[in-house]
């Protein structure tokens, strides 16, 4: 099940207009993590800021990626984990993990 987040921004007429947010199935966290990615099947790691987080997945500072690449995502003291890109744009990517993180695991990264 998906939600959507719907975020009122002034209008010209002093009314409020609606603009679309993402939809997720869990809340993200804000992070600050420094993280290293690689896509599947490639040697060259490349450093990405990890700025918010959840149990499903994260997005991240970066432009090397595109909609649809396999990545592995190295967190802190963590095993890399896989995922895949669900969107690009504006500097950054959306990564959906292959296998949920475990709530504690995701407090915990966001502490770092």
């Amino acid at each position: 099940m998906f939600q959507a987040v719907v975020e009122l921004i002034p209008g010209a007429e002093g009314g409020s207009l609606p603009s679309w947010g993402e939809r997720r199935a869990n809340d993200r966290t804000l992070a600050d993590i420094q993280a290293s990615v690689r896509a599947r099947g490639s040697k060259l790691r490349v450093r990405a800021e990890v700025v918010d987080i959840s149990t499903d997945g994260c997005r991240i500072k970066a432009t090397d990626y595109s909609t649809g690449d396999d990545v592995l995502i190295a967190l802190a003291h963590l095993a890399p984990i896989a995922g895949r890109v669900c969107w690009v744009r504006d500097g950054a990517a959306g990564v959906k993990f292959g296998t949920r993180l475990h709530p504690s695991v995701v407090s915990h990264l966001a502490t770092l």
